[in-house]
């Protein structure tokens, strides 16, 4: 199959963080750009008006609540619309779409709904819950922007109830420091039960989530993590904030439960543990049967070839589009 010349000036776009490349199954790069967060300046919004015509920009949630601005007090603000109209196609994580103007094509897509990891399950299990903190602010005992995006606060709330009530074991990732000594503070009641680990390569994360009976996703203001849907690729099910902006699609009766706040936490937490000993879910079977790269990247290429035939010309013989180097 021949290859499709892509733009001389792509390669370098790509080395901006807001810019993301996409490529086939074959790793050969296409001349579609994904925008997956804010310009960081003035240069970035010259670059998207200077080659808009040449190369296919669409818009991708991987950032907080972009395109909207996140009311994360840590993050920058801009105003409600500049990003919602901007590109003529958005790959979205939104519950209500209806907040982008008519002319922009949509697709409800998500990094996370690529390169799950295919590791076997574990079938020992020797804690009750992991939840993966990203890299905390634990200088300021964990006051800061990721705190704020994996909504920590409610965190110490909920173990009360889960180290006192439920007298659980788990994993607290990435809420020691670097150097492995100075950890988030958290309630009394988990002296014991709680272990807590600076950030970790995947791997661990996998380990340590493999050997969970659920992994427990509590933000709000966060972009369809990852480790949703690589928990549930891990056959380990999810306990899931409703409210999270993106990722709720993920959850269902074969792979999880939701809940709101405290007042329903302790009915979802009943339920998930109740659920997991009648071995209910199928977490595993579910997220390889509808998403993954072959499912997630031929919805890509469809989405691509239906709206923007005119704009994109892919190597001949592709079957997937890939978001890559995320």
């Amino acid at each position: 199959p021949g290859p499709v010349a892509i733009h001389p000036e792509y390669k370098r776009l790509i080395k901006e963080y807001p810019f993301q490349p996409v490529r086939n199954e074959r790793g050969q790069l296409v001349n579609i750009i994904l925008v997956r967060a804010p310009f960081e300046g003035e240069h970035h919004a010259g670059m998207y008006n200077r080659y808009k015509d040449e190369i296919l920009f669409l818009g991708l949630s991987s950032f907080e609540v972009f395109p909207l601005s996140s009311p994360n007090p840590f993050s920058g603000t801009w105003p409600r619309d500049k990003y919602l109209g901007l590109f003529p196609g958005f790959l979205h994580m939104m519950r209500d779409p209806s907040i982008f103007p008519s002319h922009v094509k949509l697709l409800l897509m998500s990094q996370s709904d690529f390169s799950l990891p295919r590791d076997s399950p574990s079938l020992t299990k020797k804690y009750d819950f992991t939840f993966a903190g990203s890299d905390q602010d634990v200088a300021n005992d964990c006051v800061g922007w990721a705190s704020f995006a994996k909504n920590w606060s409610f965190v110490k709330e909920a173990l009360e109830m889960m180290c006192g009530e439920y007298n659980m074991k788990g994993v607290l990732v990435a809420t020691k420091d670097k150097q492995d000594q100075k950890a988030c503070s958290i309630p009394k009641v988990c002296e014991g039960k709680i272990i807590q680990t600076k950030f970790l390569d995947q791997g661990q994360f996998f380990s340590y989530a493999k050997q969970s009976k659920f992994v427990f996703l509590p933000q709000v203001y966060d972009a369809s993590p990852r480790v949703s849907t690589q928990a549930l690729a891990l056959d380990v099910p999810v306990l899931m904030n409703w409210n999270i902006a993106g990722g709720w699609k993920y959850v269902n009766e074969k792979t999880g439960e939701f809940f709101h706040d405290m007042s329903d936490f302790r009915e979802s937490l009943d339920r998930i543990m109740q659920n997991i000993a009648a071995g209910k879910y199928e977490p595993r079977k579910y997220i390889f049967q509808h998403y993954d790269d072959q499912n997630s990247g031929t919805r890509l290429k469809q989405f691509v070839e239906e709206n923007f035939a005119d704009r994109v010309t892919l190597p001949r013989g592709t079957r997937w589009l890939l978001p890559s180097g995320a």
